[in-house]
This record gives C-alpha cells, sequence and structure tokens, in this order.
C-alpha cells in the first residue's frame, strides 16, 4: 500500500511539472515587445488563424520554415521538432521560439498586431545586421500552409530524360539532367544542373544554391529566385533558315525531327544489309542458290518451318540453359551459347539473302531490267523487299490527311519483311536437310547361258 502511494504521489508530481513547465515558461509582459523585436529581426512572421509561420531572413542556415501550432508545438520544415531539436537546429534564435511557442493564438496576435500600436512599452534599438548576411529580396512570394507543399528528399538524376518540379513541391537536394531539360515551378533546397538541355524557371521558383547550364539555354520567369551563382555555357542559337525539322525543333516541337532520324536510320539499315547480303553471296554462294531454289518450290513448307522454329527457340533455349547449369560437365557449355545465337543469325541471314536474291531474279525478269549477276539481283531484292516501309517513311514527313495512307504502308511493310525472314529461315532448313542422295550402282548383266 505505501509503495503505491509512493508511485501515486510521484506520478502527480511530474504531471504537474508538465503541465506547470511551459506555463513557467510564458514570457512576461513587460517582455512582449522584446520577444516581439528578436522574432522580426531574425524571422519574417506570417499570422494564420490557427498558428503562426516563421521564415528566416538569412539563407544561411539549413532551415527554410517554422511553424507554431498549439502551445508548445513547434515544425521545422513540415516535420514536428522537440525542444532539443529546436535549440540544436536554430541556435541563438532558439530561446526566442521557444517562447513564442508557449503563447497561445490570442497572445500571438495581440503580440503581433495590437503591440506596435502601443507607444508604452519601450523598444530598444536594434543592432546593426552583420555584413555577411545578404538584404532581403523586395517582393517575396506568398508563403503557403506546409500541408500543400510535397517535400522530396534527396537528389533527382536523370539521363536522357526530363525533370519537372511543380509549384508546391520541395526537393531537398540537388537536380542533375544530362541529355535533358529541367523545368522548375516549386523549390530546390540544392544545386540545379543540367548538361544539353535547357532549364525553365517558373515565376515561383526557388533554387537557394547554384544553377548551371551546359550545351543549353536558360528561360527565367520573373519573380524566379536563385541565391547562388548562375553558370550558363552553351553555342547558342543556330539559324537554319526554313527547315522544316529544324523549325519545328525551334518551336517546341520534335516530330519533323523525329521522322526524319527515322527515314536516315532506315536508309543506314537498308545499306548495311546490301552489304551483308553481298558478303554473304561472296562466301556461300551454292547455300543461297539451293536455298532459293527450296523457297521458290515449296513456299508454305518454308513458312511453316520458319516460323515453328520462331516459336521453339524460346523454350528449347531456355531448356537446354537449365540442362546444362544442371549438369557438371555442361557448365563449361554455357560459353557457346553466345556463339550458337551468332550461328542462328548468320542462318537467318543466309535465308534473307536468299529470298533476296530471289526476289531480285524475278524482278528484273518481269520489267526486262537485265540484271543477271548475283549480286546486282540480290541488292535489287532488297530493295523491293523494304519499299514499303522507305515509301511509309518518306510519306510520314508530309503528314497531315495521308497519316491513315502511312499507317497502312507501314503494317505492310511489318508484313512483308516478317515473311522473307520467316521463309527464308526454312529455306536454309529445307536445303539444309535435302542431302543429295549417292548414285545408284549399275546392275551387272547376267552371264550368257550357253547350251
Amino acid at each position: 500500500m505505501k509503495n503505491a502511494m509512493k508511485k501515486l504521489t510521484l506520478a502527480l508530481v511530474a504531471a504537474a511539472g508538465v503541465w506547470a513547465g511551459p506555463l513557467a515558461a510564458q514570457p512576461a509582459p513587460a517582455d512582449s515587445a522584446v520577444l516581439r523585436q528578436q522574432i522580426e529581426r531574425r524571422f519574417e512572421v506570417l499570422v494564420l488563424t490557427d498558428r503562426i509561420v516563421l521564415r528566416p531572413r538569412s539563407a544561411a542556415g539549413s532551415v527554410r520554415l517554422i511553424e507554431l501550432g498549439g502551445p508548445g508545438t513547434i515544425a521545422i520544415d513540415g516535420a514536428p521538432a522537440t525542444g532539443a531539436e529546436v535549440k540544436d537546429r536554430l541556435g541563438a534564435d532558439a530561446d526566442a521560439v521557444l517562447q513564442l511557442s508557449y503563447l497561445d493564438g490570442a497572445q500571438r496576435r495581440a503580440l503581433f498586431g495590437a503591440a506596435a500600436a502601443s507607444p508604452a512599452v519601450p523598444t530598444p534599438p536594434a543592432p546593426p545586421e552583420p555584413s555577411t548576411v545578404p538584404a532581403p529580396p523586395p517582393s517575396l512570394p506568398p508563403l503557403e500552409p506546409t500541408e500543400r507543399r510535397r517535400v522530396r528528399r534527396g537528389d533527382r538524376i536523370r539521363f536522357g530524360g526530363n525533370v519537372r518540379v511543380d509549384e508546391g513541391e520541395v526537393v531537398t537536394g540537388d537536380v542533375v539532367v544530362i541529355g535533358g531539360s529541367a523545368r522548375i515551378d516549386g523549390e530546390v533546397r540544392g544545386e540545379v544542373v543540367v548538361v544539353g538541355g535547357s532549364v525553365e524557371l517558373g515565376p515561383r521558383a526557388v533554387v537557394t544554391r547554384d544553377l548551371a547550364v551546359v550545351g543549353g539555354t536558360l528561360q527565367r520567369a520573373e519573380g524566379a529566385r536563385v541565391q547562388g551563382q548562375f553558370h550558363e555555357i552553351g553555342i547558342g542559337e543556330l539559324d537554319f533558315g526554313d527547315l522544316a525539322p529544324w523549325r519545328d525543333w525551334r518551336r517546341g516541337s520534335m516530330r519533323g525531327f523525329t521522322r526524319t532520324l527515322a527515314l536516315m536510320s532506315t536508309l543506314g539499315r537498308v545499306a548495311i544489309l546490301c552489304v551483308l547480303g553481298a558478303l554473304v553471296m561472296l562466301l556461300g554462294r551454292p547455300y543461297v542458290e539451293q536455298a532459293s531454289q527450296r523457297a521458290a518450290a515449296e513456299p508454305l513448307k518454308a513458312g511453316a518451318i520458319g516460323f515453328l522454329a520462331q516459336l521453339l527457340f524460346l523454350p528449347v533455349l531456355i531448356v537446354t540453359i537449365v540442362i546444362l547449369v544442371v549438369t557438371i560437365i555442361g557448365i563449361p557449355l554455357l560459353l557457346l551459347i553466345p556463339f550458337a545465337l551468332l550461328a542462328l543469325c548468320a542462318v537467318a541471314l543466309l535465308g534473307f539473302t536468299s529470298m533476296a536474291y530471289r526476289i531480285g531474279q524475278y524482278a528484273s525478269e518481269r520489267f526486262g531490267w537485265g540484271l543477271s549477276g548475283p549480286y546486282a539481283a540480290t541488292i535489287l531484292g532488297m530493295l523491293v523487299i523494304v519499299s514499303p516501309l522507305l515509301l511509309a517513311r518518306l510519306l510520314s514527313l508530309i503528314g497531315g490527311p495521308i497519316v491513315p495512307i502511312t499507317f497502312g504502308l507501314f503494317v505492310i511493310a511489318f508484313i512483308v519483311e516478317y515473311v522473307v525472314w520467316t521463309i527464308g529461315f526454312g529455306a536454309v532448313a529445307l536445303a539444309r536437310l535435302d542431302r543429295p542422295r549417292p548414285p545408284a550402282l549399275p546392275i551387272a548383266a547376267a552371264p550368257p547361258v550357253l547350251p
């Protein structure tokens, strides 16, 4: 019983100390003007209905925003803070903030409202500001409640893409973009570095440290603030006259440039196919002619074999790898898988070349062009195969009402190339399986029967 009474007494004493602590720490009425002077000298004050917001006038520290809710409730940069954390992060300003936090809403409004009109309270002269503290800008964007600000901790790094910091968003680290652009409408508490792209700062953008643009341009709206230094390294804008793709580039549209680039890449692929086809014809002309004959004689059978090979390729590859991994002897054979894949690519190229050779011969005979040489016939056949794709790429530069026609040509080009690759692969397989039979031995004539 005595132990229970003792515990109850200690609990009552502790509770009384907790409730009496904030009341004992409240400032006396005579110190209200001094407290207000200390707060306004170091912070910008915004008195709201249910809380008070303090923003440091100096940008040298790490604290950006302080909110005081109910008595004794303090939040720093949107995170609740204890008294020890307040003293650790605010330093010499912690005592004034703690004293202000102990006041209720009416006392705070009276402190920053009616206290200024009372001439009876002496106001001590404010000490001169240190020369190292920069003066606040003449116009600051209005503070927003912390609940509406989305905080992203850490850096944001992007290669070959764009980064956007929306209004009301706070990035605590750096923003680094390589091969893209950055649009800043919120707050970045680190550095902003963009290489090979542009930077756009909105009217409410805030960058607390340096901003660097390498090989791009900077567009800064009125009201955007950069507290560090600007570093802009570029070659300026180039004038390419009335070229449509580059005009679209400067207007912010990449469609014309992308279509031109796609056409150039298609032409490059056709050139590579022609070179590889000529090389295959040089090294394996007998195999090409044999496969082309089988493709012309049995196209459906060759196509079925090629399609079946495509269906079984991935399952067979996975099963083979599993078997080689499970068996100890087969583990070294895993090194041969890349060479096997390379051999399949060579077989596919051989089949495509044989189909192009056959199509080139047919086109030459049909139109009377007289291209009897194997290399010329192969290159002609490849151009015939990719002609729907080339026509679609050319028409895509025009756009407008012929977009449906262009889309149809893309579909036809895909089907034509797929059929050619499939039949060619099956024709090579048929030609490989069709080995020449040995010649039949002559039957010896029976000796004549003597009478």
